[in-house]
């Protein structure tokens, strides 16, 4: 039996999963389209930290971080199966503590660290029947010093012509900790003009969007990762970083000239935050940082 082409809602929803899903620790959802390219660039604001034992640091915190990804997007099977291949690479820099023995042995103290992630990533999204589709994303890649697979792999379900709801599980450290996290994703059009696009708990988006070319939202997101660590930048007997943000406010696109390359701001508070070192999975020191203000600044291509 040969199957149907992908429903226009079906391919809208399939879009918005690889949109959430392809950009990971930063993810950043185009709703129904999917970006070819993305650069961002974050910063927090400062706070005091709860120092462990034996270390010194800054009187306050900080972090800024800059994001690039890039993305190849395929169709197989007369439509029914959708391929995105890509990569990511996200930088942190941030004014961690340092062990006070070896600052006093003679090594130079560099009151900034810095954090990777490069990573490879593989969608695959395929029909199955004329109302779901399934869904799979495997990321490897070198996570600080660590090399590992993260993933999802979830259904989704269009149950009107406004409306697609998906569940499923993801394997990630989105929250610092690496962890399986069930996730349900929705996105749904209640009018023209407004837009819901979630996939919980990494992330929500209201969009309105006024005009062609300006959208104007609101978005609550989890932007984490767990770093391997070398040996310099061990502390308290930790192997691991476990880095997450929790943030909410407002949010911009703008397509300057109605065309495929957008502007992107948003803004606000975060509302939970994560920054503890651990070994073996298990939490040795944790730094306990305040809220503060943050702001994102990018710009992408669509496909």
């Amino acid at each position: 039996m040969t199957r149907s082409r992908l429903h226009p809602s079906f391919r809208l929803a399939s879009l918005a999963i690889a949109a959430i899903l392809l950009n990971g620790a930063c993810a950043r959802s185009l709703s129904a389209q999917r970006e070819r390219f993305t650069l961002r660039v974050e910063v927090l604001g400062g706070t005091t930290v709860s120092l462990p034992a034996g270390a010194t640091a800054r009187e306050e915190f900080a972090q800024q971080s800059i994001q690039a990804t890039l993305g190849h997007r395929l169709v197989r099977d007369q439509g029914n199966t959708i391929v995105v291949i890509g990569g990511q690479w996200r930088g942190v820099r941030a004014a961690l503590p340092r062990e006070r023995a070896r600052l006093l042995s003679g090594n130079t103290f560099d009151a900034f660290t810095n954090l990777q992630v490069v990573a490879a990533d593989l969608l695959v999204l395929r029909t199955l029947g004329t109302r779901h589709t399934m869904v799979g994303v495997l990321r490897p890649g070198f996570y600080g010093e660590n090399f590992r697979v993260e993933g999802a792999a979830f259904v989704d379900r269009i149950v009107s012509a406004r409306t697609t709801i998906g569940a499923g599980l993801s394997y990630a450290s989105s929250f610092g900790k690496l962890l399986p996290i069930p996730v349900v994703h929705v996105v749904s059009r209640p009018s023209r003009r407004v837009l819901v696009d979630a996939l919980l708990p990494s992330r929500g988006d209201i969009w309105w969007m006024p005009r062609k070319g300006l959208d104007l939202g609101f978005n609550a997101s989890l932007i984490g990762a767990n770093y391997g660590l070398p040996d310099a930048q061990r502390i308290a007997g930790g192997d691991a970083l476990w880095l997450a943000n929790a943030t909410v406010g407002p949010q911009v696109r703008w397509a300057p000239r109605g065309g495929k390359w957008q502007l992107t701001a948003d803004a606000g508070m975060t509302v939970l935050r994560r920054l503890e070192y651990a070994r073996g999975g298990r939490s040795v020191a944790d730094l306990a940082p305040g809220n503060v203000p943050f702001a994102r600044l990018g710009a992408q291509r669509l496909f």
